[in-house]
């Protein structure tokens, strides 16, 4: 299901999306972890063979097989069990970075888990710009469950899978996929296994592997000093919201989290800024009911009007009272 944190980061390609070592991190709440989630064989398992009908190039339609095409050299494999816009972003980067590593023996593919091949395989048509190349893409057509030999979790939104000698090394299920947090790992992992190297900045990744530049309407490839800045997330705060939209926190666990969050933010302008923003586009999403727990859609709501206000006086406070939702 979809959550609160897929709106953090949307890249370039939302509108198409609209249209048409590392093992499992934990999820925290209040910097605490919680019960890990599972999904896909684990770090040092073996990396089974299965097939997949290929969405790209002049393969389409065709079945391969990405793991026995790897012959035991590096591979990373992106299984995507839901689309939303924040894990294609993820998918995206990752890919990138990886295929740029073909030289150093790296494999990459992407098998994307559908119940409805036919609606799959025409969505892929109208992505195709955003594939990478040296990619391979493909569909698992038995339902969201994936190869039975690899135990995925249809509850997670990507589940990311590195290996090396047909042997896992990295293993990442992400229920809540955000650039940001979850993308420096993984391609360190990959780095880790196709001849090691610096991984990117934050930075770099936002613009280089996600297309974050090319978001500044009108000025394509470019920013201004303060788009730049604007696209800077503040990983603590992001931190401290997975406390809040967690769906195992009780309702106490809620608060104390979003107490955190008004603490920190009530010190940091750009913080605060950030936090308007994202309760803005949530509440306004018309999925807020699919964020979190019911107690945190009434502190996601709560923000949304608390901050609205607060624009709203910074803009003309002899008129705020009287301005229409």
């Amino acid at each position: 299901m979809p959550d609160f944190c897929r709106i953090f980061l949307v890249v370039s390609f939302a509108v198409v999306m609209t249209q048409s070592g590392l093992p499992v991190v934990a999820q925290e709440i209040d910097g605490k972890a919680s019960d890990p989630v599972f999904s896909g064989p684990q770090v040092g398992e073996a990396l089974p063979a299965f097939e997949v009908t290929s969405l790209a190039g002049e393969s389409a339609g065709e079945v391969f097989n990405p793991v026995s095409d790897a012959k035991g050299q590096p591979i990373v494999l992106v299984f995507i069990h839901e689309l939303t816009r924040p894990g294609f972003g993820l998918m995206r980067a990752v890919t990138k970075f990886s295929a740029e590593r073909i030289d150093k023996g790296m494999n990459v593919a992407v098998v994307f888990l559908t119940d409805d091949a036919t609606e799959t395989a025409k969505w892929s048509k109208n992505v195709q710009r955003l594939f990478s190349e040296n990619v391979k893409y493909g569909m698992f057509m038995e339902g969201k469950e994936g190869p039975g030999s690899y135990g995925l979790n249809r509850n997670v939104i990507v589940t990311v899978l590195v290996a090396d000698q047909g042997k896992v090394t990295g293993n990442f299920a992400l229920v809540q996929p955000q650039l940001q947090v979850d993308g420096p790992a993984i391609l360190e992992s990959v780095a880790a296994v196709s001849g090691g190297g610096k991984v990117p900045s934050m930075d770099e990744l936002e613009a280089r592997y996600a297309g974050r530049s090319r978001m500044t309407r009108g000025k394509p490839n470019a920013r201004s000093g303060n788009d730049a800045q604007n696209t800077q997330r503040d990983p603590k705060l992001m931190t401290l919201l997975r406390g809040v939209i967690s769906k195992q926190a009780t309702d106490e666990q809620v608060r104390k989290a979003a107490g955190e969050v008004e603490k920190y933010v009530a010190k940091n302008e750009k913080a605060k800024n950030d936090l308007a923003r994202i309760a803005a586009t949530v509440v306004n999403s018309g999925r807020l009911k699919n964020y979190g727990t019911p107690e945190a859609q009434k502190v996601l709501q709560d923000w949304h009007q608390k901050y609205k206000a607060e624009s709203r006086e910074k803009r003309d406070p002899a008129n705020a009272a009287s301005e229409q939702e």
